[in-house]
């Protein structure tokens, strides 16, 4: 039995194919194939609340929920800023890259 055993490991061992070396993808250093700051604009509210909401949470900022959200004038293009305001009043400015990252800033409240 102890013979079978050790056939059948070394029998799934021969049919692992060895590593390859010099097989690791580039990084990208173009542009993004698409846009997410434009794919987020375009979402309802509802689920660009939710993007939003994820962003903030994913920064560790308390926020239980956006009650308020708009887009804010001025980011330079590509890129897009966000002004959300959760359920604390408190307001957050979600600036959303091309590439999909996201930088939150947020004011202390008084």
């Amino acid at each position: 039995m102890r013979i079978f055993t050790f056939l059948a490991v070394m029998l799934v061992i021969s049919a692992c194919k060895p590593a390859e070396d010099g097989q690791v993808p580039a990084p990208s250093t173009g542009e993004p194939s698409r846009n997410y700051a434009d794919e987020i604009a375009k979402l309802p509210r509802q689920a660009r609340d939710a993007a939003l909401f994820r962003a903030i949470r994913d920064a560790g900022l308390p926020c239980q929920k956006i009650i308020d959200s708009g887009p804010m004038p001025g980011a330079g293009a590509p890129a897009a800023s966000w002004r959300a305001q959760c359920e604390d009043k408190a307001y957050h400015l979600i600036h959303i890259q091309p590439d999909g990252s996201a930088v939150v800033a947020s004011r202390t409240t008084p």
